[in-house]
């Protein structure tokens, strides 16, 4: 009988993280949904998903602090025992000149886009490697591939981002755990709402389909990286509607 699959996602509560969670719990997952401040949102999306006989559970921790994680592993280990699948979800954005930045923008940026991600690989990859069994897939962004302007922390963490997926990848897939990343473009969630609609329609103009992405579409892609027959390896995959 093979082992019931189980993934953790970091920022799992709302937005594309929660998308990836629901697409995973269709695919059969049982699921730990990590969050930092979202407890009401992550608590809800729990209860959504037990009531469809998911076995889940919220998880809070600030992954972008090492202790933080090393708890959150232990509670995965304890409830669910081997945890197969990780998704990097977990991040933040930033809108600034990058004259104006400063060591704490950096800090700030670095260490919840790049430093997370880091941190989940170095607790979660080990049982895997030991397993024989494992995938990750890292949320990057469109702007980790091509950059923007005035936002150079967060293009320069999510291209951080991508070089860690396609060096990880390189070292563990050998003992069965593939590594890929994902960098949606312009998608439909809170990180965005902050925008008029004029700069939407403005963006919109830059996109080849003509309209902005949903959370279930990356959470599609999400899903195919996560399959255990699985061809996709160090692979950066767009999601950006064909942005031109």
């Amino acid at each position: 009988m093979e082992r019931k699959r189980v993934a953790l996602v970091t920022g799992g509560a709302k937005g594309i993280g929660k998308a990836i969670a629901l697409k995973l719990a269709d695919a059969g997952f049982s699921l730990a949904i990590n969050y930092r401040t979202s407890e009401k949102k992550a608590n809800e999306l729990v209860s959504y998903l037990q009531s469809r006989g998911v076995n889940a559970l919220a998880i809070r921790a600030d992954v972008s602090k090492r202790d933080e994680v090393k708890k959150m592993h232990e509670t995965c280990r304890a409830y669910f025992g081997f945890v197969d699948t990780v998704i990097n979800n977990a991040g933040v954005s930033q809108y600034k000149m990058f004259c104006d930045c400063t060591d704490e923008d950096y800090d700030f940026v670095m260490n919840n886009n790049l430093r997370s991600a880091v941190n989940v690989c170095s607790f979660f990859s080990p049982d895997m490697v030991s397993n024989n069994f494992g995938r990750i897939v890292n949320i990057s962004s469109v702007w980790g591939e091509q950059g923007a302007s005035m936002e150079v922390l967060y293009s320069a963490s999510k291209a951080g981002v991508i070089g860690l997926s396609k060096a990880l990848n390189a070292e563990l897939a050998p003992s069965g755990v593939i590594v890929n990343a994902v960098t949606p473009g312009f998608i439909d969630t809170d990180m965005n709402a902050h925008l008029s609609k004029e700069d939407v329609d403005a963006f919109t103009q830059s996109i080849s389909v003509g309209r902005v992405g949903k959370p279930s579409e990356v959470a599609d892609v999400v899903e195919l990286l996560t399959r255990r027959d699985l061809y996709i390896a160090g692979a950066v995959i767009p999601v950006n509607g064909g942005l031109l």
